[in-house]
């Protein structure tokens, strides 16, 4: 039977106690971050409501609380998603020097080349829908409803809308790296996916009406010329790798 060259057997209490190391490694930083942004999730708010909601109207639109513990509660969901992007990478890192005894030399360097491409794909991602789709929403939708109902908006709601696309992105920009890895593991040939086109670009225009409802088709327009585009960039890419 092959074995990893590094690899050596040990009692499962050593691997455990180097697991429980290495986790306290990676979560202690993600405390202190988590507890030196809350010292500054007012600005830190402040600075998301003007960028993602309030742009684009000519008066700053009002934020509302409808819970005692609401704002508290919101400027730990900044503070903690801010932590937790942050110390990913020195979790990643941690787990790596924890399994990398068990792997073979290819795949190590497999994990090293997609985990860095996985975690830029998931920045630009969560960047495109801070800066562009999350705004674009939050102005439409606002806006046609505005001559209904007079908008009075829950910050604990607005901010875990600002989240859930933010994380929902940077989960569709993996797709070039999904594809890659379904093309190489011989799930579905390059030749297939360039016959089926037409359906597949009617899949991901379904897909973008599902993950953006917004009233103005604007956004889900948007959000279906994003993954066009990364469909077509798997393919480019699919022939690198």
């Amino acid at each position: 039977m092959n074995t990893v060259p590094d690899d050596k057997e040990e009692p499962l209490g050593e691997h455990l106690a180097e697991l429980r190391v290495r986790m306290m490694k990676a979560l202690l930083p993600v405390v202190v971050f988590t507890f030196v942004a809350f010292m500054f999730s007012g600005e830190l708010l402040n600075l998301m409501w003007s960028q993602a909601v309030s742009r684009g109207f000519t008066s700053a639109l009002v934020m509302n609380i409808y819970s005692p513990m609401e704002l508290v509660l919101t400027k730990f969901k900044i503070s903690l998603m801010i932590a937790l992007f942050l110390g990913i990478p020195l979790l990643v890192y941690e787990m790596f020097l924890f399994v990398g005894r068990g792997l073979y030399e290819n795949e190590k360097k497999f994990f090293i080349k997609v985990v860095p491409f996985s975690f830029l794909l998931f920045t630009a991602g969560a960047a495109l829908a801070y800066f562009v789709v999350v705004p674009l929403i939050f102005k439409y939708t606002i806006f046609y409803s505005a001559d209904v109902a007079a908008p009075q908006i829950s910050v604990m709601k607005t901010v875990s809308t600002i989240v859930a696309m933010v994380i929902g992105f940077g989960i569709i920009f993996q797709l070039p790296l999904l594809l890659v890895f379904a093309l190489k593991m011989n799930i579905v040939k390059t030749g297939y996916l360039k016959g089926k086109r037409k359906i597949i670009y009617a899949l991901l225009l379904a897909i973008a009406l599902f993950v953006s409802p917004d009233p103005s088709a604007l956004s889900e327009l948007v959000v279906a010329l994003i993954l066009v585009f990364l469909f077509e960039f798997s393919l480019f890419i699919a022939r690198y790798f």
